[in-house]
């Protein structure tokens, strides 16, 4: 009888490796129920310490060069060098442009700022019928917790999904908690937290979840994990491995 019971307890704790269920780790699990679902966009507004691109153009470059940074050589940066030339908004939401001055450019989005720039030019009589250009280029986001490359991700696009985000990050361990995901966001001086589910696909509809500029992701670790903070680094891959170490030696005494 306790050779039978052995090799059960064993099988056992082998079987607490995989313990987690289905339902706990698959994403989007009734994706097919959100198939040709409608898709949602917000427009990024424009927050304190973002940095700005502003280009103005026109028929004759020479009439624009006044009021670039750089001009004639911004097409020709790096990125780490537009960052360096470019308009950062300071915390009142302000930028200073050559000739034009101060400019108030907080809750406003990108094309909102190209469209008050260029009636500014217009209406102070500056230029005709001017180009403007503006585009934030310091876009990031900080992804902490159960991933496996947490940092600060740079990215160049206005927003991108939380898939991305999460796929930038080398995907979440299997450690991570996949149906609370926080999104934290300042938007407005105020400070948003949202909780998110990927185990369903119905967060995919909702235009708040798509990253921004200086969001914050973190993914949370499981109870066993942070109960066993500090005792051992991976418990389930500890009673794996004594598990198996367990069996080899049985065989070789039998």
């Amino acid at each position: 009888m306790k050779k039978i019971a052995f090799p059960l307890f064993l099988l056992f704790l082998l079987s607490l490796q995989s313990c987690a269920t289905k339902k706990k780790m698959l994403y989007l699990q009734d994706l097919d129920t959100f198939n040709n679902s409608m898709v949602s966009y917000s427009t990024t507004k424009i927050q304190p310490n973002d940095i700005l691109k502003i280009t103005v153009s026109d028929l004759n470059p020479l009439v624009t060069a006044p009021f670039n940074i750089s001009p004639g050589t911004v097409q020709q940066m790096s990125v780490e060098m537009m960052k360096l030339n470019g308009y950062l908004v300071t915390p009142e939401g302000t930028i200073i442009m050559p000739i034009l001055d101060e400019i108030s450019v907080i809750g406003l989005t990108p094309s909102n700022v190209e469209i008050k720039i260029k009636n500014l030019l217009i209406d102070e009589g500056y230029l005709v019928n001017p180009t403007v250009q503006a585009r934030v280029i310091n876009n990031k986001f900080t992804i902490l917790g159960e991933v496996a490359s947490p940092g600060v991700k740079p990215f160049t696009e206005e927003s991108i999904s939380l898939l991305d985000a999460l796929g930038m990050a080398g995907d979440l361990t299997y450690r991570g908690i996949r149906n609370d995901i926080k999104l934290i966001r300042e938007l407005d001086g105020k400070r948003q937290v949202y909780h998110i589910d990927i185990t369903t696909a119905s967060w995919m509809s909702n235009p708040d979840y798509r990253i921004r500029q200086n969001d914050v992701i973190l993914v949370t670790p499981n109870k066993l994990t942070v109960n066993s903070a500090g005792l051992i680094k991976d418990p389930i891959q500890t009673i794996g491995i004594l598990a198996t170490l367990l069996t080899l030696y049985f065989l070789i005494i039998r």
